[in-house]
């Protein structure tokens, strides 16, 4: 193995947004579950969880390209537990000197003094989670700072020395019309930041927004929030993409944007298969083995699993871990891992290429998919051919979900 990203997750936050299905818990119920320094057990815990890797996969000499730590919510912990976590990273892995060290953040966690100490630690890299720059629509999603807090944590952020920062929108919340979004555009484009990732709303099984809009009857008309419909998110979206290709953005993968040289190094690393560890519930992992097969593994998101998980050392065999697929065993009984099949290396080649703006090479994409299927495509605007490459158009990425399925291998 020769270079590496790794992921962090912090499983906390000060509240449950309401179109949130990552895993996290609330501090409030944290505090009810740990009486000790939940900081310190938790950083041993994930410091225990690398050493196992690390004997695990032989990790000793991978070169560490990007850390990412998200949530959850990052912030809510302590400086200290990112010292000790870091100076143990550096310790047993060889972190290159340009290496990308980002941190989700929330705008109201972003006060200059824990800024400057991140910085002074090595990060290098933010993700503000603004979502939405109007106080009205932010209240409905759950988000509990406003707009202020917004341009006064991007304001303290670049006092503190961060030049790279990213912000987080959702297209498509609750409540959010043309002009507002129109109006969160024109703010970001005033910040002028130099990434942006924006996501069309998806409402997730595990949701509060999911909770409401599938069980309408517990949730009187005056109480429930207003759900946009797929056609004007769609429309958000295009408009988005219009709006930001003209202030010289490079639209270099379907929800993410950047000025040159800015793009997120660590996602890009996710989308050409490199590999990757994930550490923390709920985390997952791409290795190469040294037998050259290839394992994908996902942590049981459940902390107390985990801690128990990590406490027996569970580092089995792989082969008595591997479920098989639709074997109908719930991944959140425990750990999950598979060892990918031809088919699955070629589908994930397909599927995360052609998410970025570079695309796949047509030769091989025809190859895999056959002529026909990818002449429509492109007769129908969905597809466009870039050099040698074929990548999506907007429209065609509107549409990824049911392109990806009719040209992926069975």
């Amino acid at each position: 193995m020769s270079e590496l990203s790794l992921y962090i997750h912090i499983p906390l936050c000060k509240s449950k947004c309401n179109y949130c299905n990552f895993y996290s818990i609330p501090l409030v119920k944290l505090k009810k579950t740990y009486s000790l320094n939940f900081t310190e057990l938790y950083r041993e815990f994930l410091i225990k969880e690398i050493g196992l890797n690390v004997k695990k996969y032989h990790l000793e000499n991978a070169r560490i390209k990007s850390i990412y730590f998200g949530g959850g919510t990052p912030s809510v912990m302590p400086s200290v537990f990112f010292s000790g976590l870091m100076e143990f990273m550096g310790k047993n892995f060889k972190i290159t000197g340009d290496a990308e060290i980002t941190t989700e953040i929330n705008p109201e966690s972003c006060d200059l003094e824990k800024l400057y100490e991140l910085k002074m630690l090595g990060f290098n890299r933010l993700s503000i989670g603004a979502q939405s720059f109007d106080d009205g629509v932010l209240k409905t999603a759950g988000r509990i700072h406003n707009k202020k807090d917004i341009y006064r944590a991007v304001n303290n952020a670049k006092k503190a020395g961060f030049s790279n920062i990213s912000l987080d929108l959702i297209i498509g919340l609750p409540g959010q019309t043309k002009n507002i979004f129109l109006d969160d555009i024109n703010n970001i484009l005033d910040i002028s930041p130099e990434h942006i990732s924006a996501y069309m709303l998806s409402i997730e099984e595990g949701s509060l927004f999911y909770k409401i809009y599938n069980d309408k009857n517990s949730f009187p008309a005056h109480k429930s929030p207003e759900f946009i419909d797929e056609e004007k998110i769609t429309d958000y979206y295009i408009i988005l993409c219009e709006i930001l290709n003209k202030q010289f953005y490079g639209h270099y993968e379907i929800s993410n944007f950047a000025k040159n040289g800015y793009e997120s190094r660590h996602n890009i690393n996710y989308w050409n298969r490199g590999e990757y560890l994930g550490l923390g519930p709920s985390a997952s992992s791409f290795l190469k083995l040294e037998n050259g097969k290839e394992i994908r593994k996902t942590n049981v998101p459940d902390l107390e699993k985990y801690i128990r998980n990590i406490s027996r050392d569970n580092c089995k065999e792989e082969s008595s871990r591997i479920k098989k697929r639709n074997s109908g065993q719930n991944k959140n009984d425990g750990d999950f891992a598979e060892i990918l099949t031809e088919n699955d290396k070629i589908n994930e080649e397909i599927f995360l290429s052609l998410r970025t703006s570079s695309g796949i090479d047509e030769k091989i994409l025809r190859e895999l998919a056959g002529n026909e299927i990818i002449d429509r495509f492109i007769k129908e605007g969905l597809m466009q051919n870039f050099k040698d490459n074929i990548s999506l158009t907007i429209r065609g990425m509107l549409l990824s979900s049911e392109i990806f399925a009719r040209i992926m291998m069975v």
